[in-house]
């Protein structure tokens, strides 16, 4: 569990940091094709979410930003989810600035997700062991995902919104809880479990927005950059 004054500052996770790699840009320069005036900054090294936008036709690159995810004590579960999408949104900003001098101006967009149950935050897991009590504590009964997402530009708009779904878990033999953190697959994800992969298997239903729980709330996504202007036109 993720306690307050407790923190948690992105760190190489291997295997995932290897796919996230192919998405970073080593040469920030505009003259690299894989970088259109047009994209829009990500600033995050979640290949899920930028997944979700180009599923979209959403053009998107990804500068993450490397922040300090530390809880303040006594901090709320939606208020550190908006200021965690916030920060890394300004970092994105910031980095964009200087690694970028002729994308100042770009829209960037940052998000943060957390998994809330019993009044509790369920981070990213620190080992099988703590990913093991997260399974068991969610099996049989529903949790809450949320996800902050920040949208901006330099000079320009800035705004940001969280987004709720609820998940309800099956019941869970603990065989099966083992069997699941033995593949990994919730080692990098809050709440140790990913719906998009071998994680379904564990969920009932989901009442709200499922890309919500990947990562990413798609709908109100792209609204909000219809709506601001990020996106001229869509599809």
């Amino acid at each position: 569990l993720l306690r307050p004054g407790q923190g948690r500052r992105r760190q190489q996770r291997g295997g995932e940091d290897q796919r996230e790699a192919a998405d970073q840009p080593h040469n920030f320069s505009c003259r690299n094709p894989a970088i259109s005036l047009a994209a829009i900054i990500v600033a995050s090294a979640s290949p899920r979410r930028l997944a979700l936008l180009r599923q979209v036709r959403v053009p998107v690159v990804a500068v993450p930003a490397d922040i300090d995810e530390t809880r303040a004590p006594g901090e709320a579960a939606v208020p550190y989810a908006l200021r965690m999408a916030s920060e890394k949104a300004h970092a994105g900003l910031v980095r964009v600035a200087h690694a970028l001098p002729e994308r100042r101006g770009a829209w960037v967009i940052a998000a943060d997700t957390i998994v809330v149950v019993d009044g509790e935050t369920l981070g990213k897991p620190r080992d099988d062991h703590e990913a093991r009590a997260h399974i068991r504590l969610l099996a049989g009964r529903a949790h809450e995902v949320i996800t902050a997402v920040a949208i901006g530009r330099e000079g320009g708009p800035f705004e940001v919104g969280a987004q709720h779904t609820v998940v309800h878990f099956r019941a869970l033999r603990d065989a099966e809880v083992d069997a699941y953190v033995a593949t990994g697959e919730g080692h990098d994800k809050a709440g140790s479990y990913g719906i998009q992969g071998i994680g379904a298997g564990l969920v009932q239903r989901v009442e709200g927005c499922y890309f919500n729980v990947v990562g990413l709330p798609l709908s109100h996504t792209l609204g909000r950059l219809v709506a601001l202007g990020a996106l001229p036109s869509w599809p």
